[in-house]
């Protein structure tokens, strides 16, 4: 099922038997083995179980179930396992990029005890993705049970489960037929979205936030990942929903079938937060450091929240490297780095620069300080129960370039490539096509220093003084800087109805990538219980 994979959009939009000694078990049975057999029981678990038995109807040995489906093909270990593999790489597509949402207003919220059923159909099932953060949330007692459901159609949607704390809140909702059955499924609302606000003494508060989708058969799995920290005691989440997918067969084969329904449900419940900010934990960071070409950094402080934590810092330039950047004081940079246990194995590592520019939004410019707040989150940092080092990897500043190329395009070709030098750069410029729509396309080879160049502003003018906006397209990894093996990208330009008799190639913005700086320290493991410090 397409709706195993964990991916991640920035607006609140969605894409989109045997004998009679041996009777064959019923859904019922396989319902209840899967629960027996979780990696971890509840305290109460067997009282339940014992409760649960007493009224349980058993079917005939004929009947199916959604919840039978088996994973097959498509299990959702192995798509969690590839889609971590494509999170963690650093595998490029320079196309299309999309900024986020912020959302909005209150209501109350009423608890219910999960029954059975409900732990079946769960946030925390076998073939969900369960990351450390949420074990330990589960753990720590903190899985909330709203009473929100929405009809229509002949399906209702329920919140099955909430994780919250002030750096994320994750929600699990299910699909029910019109006699109260789960149905194998997922949310799918095109035009709907999520209103994500705090709530203060009748004060309203937009929360700024990412969301990642998921899930497993019967629940689909909500992530909002927030861009600053919610420093209030209580959410409410407005979800608008006009569309869902309903699935039937073992997805990858050939009997599974789905359809679409459409049709207008609206959930609204509130999040209690004041339990998890009991169990978080603020620890100022006092240390200071200079990166050798330009950057001033400030750590502020670490939070361990029930569900993961988050690091703030505030970076600023020297006077030097602001005027070399773009935009001069106010230029952006970046911090790459990774967290590391004692042994030196990597727990986490920085997003890249597309991911924190313009999906993410994990930063704040004061204009009249010059500082840039930053903000990460991490679903692993259990700093006060393991010694976590921070490790600065590289830095990049967004600076001013005149570096430039000119060449005849039609004497270029793969086998004559022109050399674009510039900042440690050596590219290949591959020959020009032209074809019948007006697009101009420059195959890229050579190798890079600065991972970024793709995202650099590119200009090409022929001999005529005519400028072509140009851009890179395809895909390339940031982790081999050699472009000759196994990439695919290319220059490509507008309206250019004829090839240049010469042509000039600018790089006029650089994001450059330096990696002279030697910094690395011990997030400090004690501090103080709240969202705000003591």
């Amino acid at each position: 099922m397409t709706f195993w994979n964990r991916t991640k959009a920035e607006t609140a939009d969605l894409k989109a038997g045997a004998g009679a000694a041996t009777p064959t078990p019923t859904p019922e049975d396989k319902k209840i083995e899967s629960v027996l057999f979780e990696d971890r029981l509840q305290d109460d678990f067997t009282d339940r179980v014992m409760l649960e038995l007493e009224g349980i109807d058993i079917e005939p040995a004929g009947n199916s179930d959604p919840l039978d489906l088996e994973p097959g093909a498509s299990s959702i270990a192995h798509q969690v396992k590839r889609q971590h593999a494509v999170r963690k790489s650093s595998r490029r597509k320079v196309w299309g990029l999309t900024a986020a949402a912020v959302v909005l207003a209150g209501s109350t919220l009423l608890y219910a005890q999960p029954t059975l059923a409900d732990m079946v159909r769960s946030l925390f099932a076998q073939n969900s993705y369960v990351d450390n953060g949420m074990k330990q949330a589960q753990e720590a007692g903190l899985v909330q049970h709203p009473d929100a459901s929405a009809e229509d159609q002949g399906y209702t949607l329920k919140v099955n489960e909430v994780i919250a704390d002030s750096t994320r809140l994750i929600v699990g909702i299910d699909i029910y037929d019109a006699k109260g059955n789960p149905v194998a499924g997922e949310i799918q609302s095109t035009n709907g979205n999520f209103n994500l606000f705090d709530v203060d003494r009748g004060h309203i508060g937009d929360i700024p936030y990412g969301i990642m989708t998921g899930g497993n058969t019967t629940t689909s799995r909500f992530e909002f990942v927030f861009r600053r920290p919610v420093l209030k005691d209580k959410l409410q989440l407005d979800a608008y929903i006009n569309q869902i997918a309903l699935h039937q067969g073992t997805p990858g084969s050939d009997d599974f079938s789905s359809k679409t329904v459409k049709g207008q449900w609206m959930l609204r419940f509130d999040v209690d937060l004041s339990k998890a900010k009991a169990q978080t934990l603020l620890t100022p960071i006092g240390i200071s450091y200079e990166t050798p070409s330009g950057i001033r950094i400030q750590m502020q402080g670490a939070t361990r929240t029930p569900s993961g934590g988050s690091l703030e810092f505030t970076t600023s330039l020297t006077p030097e490297a602001a005027s070399r950047a773009l935009n001069g004081q106010s230029g952006f940079n970046l911090l790459n780095y990774h967290l590391e246990d004692e042994q030196g194995n990597v727990l986490e590592k920085s997003p890249s620069m597309t991911e924190m520019e313009f999906s993410s939004r994990r930063y704040e410019l004061d204009r009249w300080s010059g500082l840039t707040k930053w903000f990460y989150q991490f679903s692993n940092f259990a700093y006060d129960k393991q010694q976590i080092r921070f490790v600065l990897d590289s830095y990049m500043i967004r600076e001013k370039s005149e570096a430039s190329v000119v060449f005849d395009p039609s004497q270029a070709s793969a086998e004559k490539p022109v050399l674009f030098e510039d900042a440690g750069d050596s590219l290949l410029l591959k020959g020009l096509t032209i074809d019948s729509d007006g697009y101009g396309r420059i195959p890229i080879g050579g190798t890079f220093s600065n991972p970024n160049f793709a995202s650099d502003t590119w200009v090409a003018v022929d001999e005529n003084g005519k400028e072509y906006r140009m851009y890179a397209g395809g895909g390339y990894s940031e982790e081999n800087p050699n472009l000759d093996d196994g990439a695919d990208l290319a220059f490509m330009m507008y309206d250019m109805e004829r090839m240049p008799k010469m042509l000039t190639i600018k790089r006029t913005v650089i994001n450059r990538e330096y990696k002279d700086a030697d910094w690395s320290f011990i997030i400090p493991s004690e501090g103080t219980s709240g969202v705000i410090p003591q």
